[in-house]
């Protein structure tokens, strides 16, 4: 719960406490409800478009690792699927690209991954965003 003693002190509240106050329950509540809005708006709909955003990365991951079959990818699948936050998926993409340079070599697997990889884009701090692949040769 995100305000337990605000929602405490609202459950104290009841009609015969708002009639002794002077004031209607609908009142109270159309009051009420502009409170919560007020509280809400910026933050909610941060926390709406983080997980759309993580929605997005766990669907595309997911959707690499279904096309192929075997116990170790679906071992990755799984731990994606029950990925907590944007920065455990993140991590992830790893154990993912691994799964797929098995499978398709490490070429297409990093093609692959650079979709999802422009798809953290502002979810993540700047550190720790994509930086580009450098391949040393000799």
């Amino acid at each position: 719960m995100m305000f337990p003693h605000l929602c405490g002190v609202l459950r104290g509240f009841n009609v015969a406490t708002l009639k002794a106050s002077g004031k209607t329950p609908s009142s109270f509540m159309v009051s009420l409800s502009s409170f919560f809005r007020f509280l809400s708006l910026p933050s909610l709909g941060l926390r709406r478009s983080a997980d759309r955003q993580m929605g997005q990365i766990r669907t595309a991951m997911l959707s690499l690792l279904q096309v192929h079959g075997g116990h170790s990818v679906q071992r990755v699948a799984q731990r994606v699927r029950f990925a907590g936050d944007l920065e455990a998926l993140w991590y992830l993409r790893q154990d993912v690209l691994t799964a797929l340079s098995a499978i398709d070599g490490e070429v297409a697997a990093r093609r692959q991954m650079r979709q999802i990889n422009r798809l953290f884009k502002g979810g993540l701090p700047g550190a720790m965003g994509p930086r580009p692949h450098h391949r040393i040769t000799t």
